[in-house]
């Protein structure tokens, strides 16, 4: 009866944040991401799939749907179908269902966590404190998909760690509608594990390909390449990368109006991040000690070399930061300036005000800066354990 009382008050807590963000979307709407995923996919209800790359279209639905132009739809066709459910629906009830779908997903994700990621903590407790992570109540706000991609690779590592090799790599490629994220994942990690899991991924990534063929065409990838290049140019693109909090956004800030010296410093710091993300030995991926560390720090990467990146993709930190706050609540033995650098770290990028003094600022990418310090340490902490075991 008590554990229904709790569950009741989680649910009314969810039922509160999404009323209030379904309750003020008549007069935001204008400025939010969720129409750009609504039009996209109401062009392929409407048999104009093909077209979903061509901004005088998205343009023409947007105006039609939402009042407005720019901003655009930028992912892959295939992933226009898991909108297209909300897209029957008027935009104001498609959003509150899909903050509805939202709300059901971060609470299937705390589950998961609290289970096989931090057993001691209950997750009605999980879930509540992640309501104050600033990055998920901007991917509620804007009805976008960074808590689809949070789940995919919580639920990755679970099939992982019970030894469900293919299952893992079929789910984690599921993530690819966001593939300049996941792609480094796979790289960091699927690569170097077992064949199973590296044919699942390789096996859906194709699938997702078809279908993406089946809903613009086989030539999509040619126009999609094409607005990727130009989209950022265009007016009301949303593309500020002083506010990605990742190396790009970071070297933008340093090196401002400098377009070719950013791209290549951004390029070189990639190359860099990648290097030191690779586990010191490769057995060291099947050490206990290191795998979770090593997962984490190849999201940590991933979050670092994307090269779009968008405040509300933050989300999918909390999975990293879970695993790196299991290390130091179950590991003995970790030194005192790793210890105090990692919880600082954590503590840091956990709060808001950090995240709500850069957005106010406009320059999020600082943020960036942060993540770079967990990186090494996460880092430091795994080359420690690497050479504690003799691997």
């Amino acid at each position: 009866m008590q554990g229904l009382a709790k569950n009741l008050l989680v649910v009314f807590a969810l039922s509160l944040l999404v009323g209030y963000f379904a309750q003020r979307f008549p007069q935001t709407q204008k400025g939010r991401d969720f129409a750009d995923f609504y039009i996209a996919a109401r062009m392929v209800h409407d048999g104009r799939g093909a077209e979903i790359y061509d901004p005088l279209a998205q343009d023409e639905y947007l105006k039609k749907y939402a009042g407005r132009v720019g901003t655009y739809f930028i992912h892959p066709p295939f992933e226009t179908l898991i909108y297209l459910p909300f897209a029957l629906f008027p935009l104001y009830s498609a959003y509150a269902l899909w903050c509805c779908a939202n709300a059901t997903l971060l609470g299937a994700t705390a589950a998961l966590v609290s289970k096989y990621v931090l057993p001691r903590w209950n997750w009605r407790i999980l879930l509540s404190c992640s309501l104050v992570f600033v990055p998920l109540l901007l991917n509620f706000m804007q009805g976008q998909d960074s808590l689809i991609l949070l789940f995919l690779p919580t639920l990755a590592l679970v099939a992982a760690e019970q030894k469900s090799d293919l299952a893992a790599g079929c789910i984690l490629a599921c993530g690819l509608f966001k593939f300049h994220l996941v792609l480094p994942v796979a790289l960091l990690t699927v690569a170097r594990a077992s064949r199973k899991m590296a044919g699942g991924f390789i096996a859906v990534a194709g699938g997702l390909m078809v279908l993406s063929a089946g809903i613009s065409g086989w030539n999509w990838p040619v126009p999609y390449a094409g607005f990727l290049r130009q989209v950022s140019g265009l007016p009301l693109a949303g593309m500020n990368s002083s506010q990605m909090a990742n190396l790009r956004g970071l070297v933008s800030v340093v090196v401002p109006g400098s377009p070719r010296t950013a791209l290549w410093l951004t390029v070189l710091g990639s190359l860099l991040v990648l290097y030191f993300a690779l586990p010191p030995r490769r057995n060291t991926a099947n050490a206990k000690s290191c795998g979770r560390l090593i997962f984490a720090n190849a999201i940590l990467a991933a979050i670092l070399i994307g090269y779009h990146l968008s405040p509300h993709d933050l989300t999918l930190l909390l999975l990293p930061m879970a695993l790196i706050l299991h290390h130091l609540l179950s590991s003995p033995g970790i030194p005192d300036g790793s210890r105090i650098w990692l919880f600082s770290s954590l503590g840091v990028l956990a709060l808001p005000p950090a995240h709500l003094w850069f957005l106010h600022l406009h320059l999020y990418a600082i943020t960036g800066a942060l993540i770079l310090l967990l990186f090494a340490a996460t880092r430091a902490e795994i080359s420690r354990l690497a050479a504690r075991e003799g691997l």
